[in-house]
C-alpha cells in the first residue's frame, strides 16, 4: 500500500502541480486501502474500517487526540479481536438464512448434539438450542468481549457457551459442528475432525472449504452475502 502511495506522489507532479494537503493523500490513502480490501474480498464492514482508520489517525492528529485514549481504543479491540492476531481468524457472525440452512441439515433423531467453534455473540447456539431434534447445543469462544456477550444471551434464551480454545475441545462428544473461522487453521482443523469426530457425525464450514478435500456437499445459500456451506459426512 505505501508502495502505491510513493508511487502515486511520484506521478502526480505530471497531473497536479504541488504541494498537496495532507487531508488529501490521507483521503487517497484511505480510498486505496478499501479498493484493495474489495479485491481481496474482503466482508463490507472490513472496507468501512480500512476507510476510516487512515482519516481517524489523521484527524487525532489534528486535534491533538490524548494517546492513552488511542490506548483504550486499542485495548478494546484486542477484547473483541484477539483471534485475528493469534489464529488469523476475524470475527464472522452467522446470518439468519444460514441458521436455516443449519436447522434443515439436522437429522431427524432425537437427542442430537450441536458444537459451535468460535461461536461469536452466541447466536448460533440460542438458535440450535430451540431446535427439537438438539439435546444439547454449545459453543467456545476465546475473545473475551464476544464469550462474555455469548454467556450472558445463553443464559438467558438457551444453550451453553465456554471460554476454551477449540484445539482443546473435544469434537467426539458432537454430533454437528459448525465452524464460521478462516482458511489459515482449516487443514489442522481437518485433522482434529477426523481423529475426533465419529463416523455418522457432521462438519460444516461456513465460507471456507477444506483444501484437497472433496466435501460431501456444498450449499449455496440465497442470501446478501452469497454464502457457501461445504458439509463434510464424516
Amino acid at each position: 500500500m505505501l508502495a502505491v502511495i510513493a508511487l502515486g506522489l511520484m506521478l502526480a507532479p505530471y497531473v497536479i502541480s504541488p504541494p498537496y494537503s495532507y487531508s488529501l493523500l490521507v483521503l487517497i490513502q484511505a480510498l486505496l486501502a478499501t479498493m484493495v480490501s474489495c479485491r481481496l474480498g474482503l466482508p463490507c464492514w472490513w472496507r468501512w474500517i480500512q476507510f476510516f482508520i487512515p482519516i481517524g489517525l489523521y484527524v487525532g492528529l489534528l486535534v491533538e487526540f490524548n494517546p492513552l485514549w488511542a490506548l483504550a481504543v486499542f485495548a478494546l479491540i484486542w477484547l473483541v479481536f484477539p483471534n485475528a492476531l493469534t489464529e488469523r481468524v476475524p470475527l464472522y457472525l452467522t446470518n439468519s438464512t444460514t441458521r436455516d440452512a443449519l436447522k434443515r441439515l439436522i437429522k431427524p433423531q432425537k437427542n442430537q448434539t450441536f458444537l459451535d467453534l468460535g461461536c461469536g455473540l452466541g447466536g448460533n447456539v440460542v438458535f440450535m438450542s430451540q431446535q427439537a431434534n438438539i439435546s444439547e447445543a454449545h459453543g467456545v469462544e476465546t475473545a473475551p468481549i464476544p464469550y462474555l456477550l455469548s454467556k450472558i444471551y445463553t443464559l438467558v434464551r438457551g444453550g451453553r457457551t465456554y471460554a476454551m480454545d477449540m484445539w482443546k475441545t473435544d469434537l467426539n462428544y458432537y454430533d454437528v459442528v459448525y465452524a464460521f473461522l478462516s482458511p489459515e487453521p482449516m487443514p489442522k482443523l481437518w485433522q482434529k475432525v477426523k481423529e475426533e469426530m465419529r463416523p455418522g457425525t457432521l462438519f460444516i464450514s461456513n465460507s471456507f472449504a477444506i483444501t484437497e478435500v472433496a466435501p460431501t456437499e456444498i450449499w449455496e445459500l440465497s442470501d446478501r452475502r452469497q454464502t457457501t456451506l461445504y458439509i463434510y459426512r464424516l
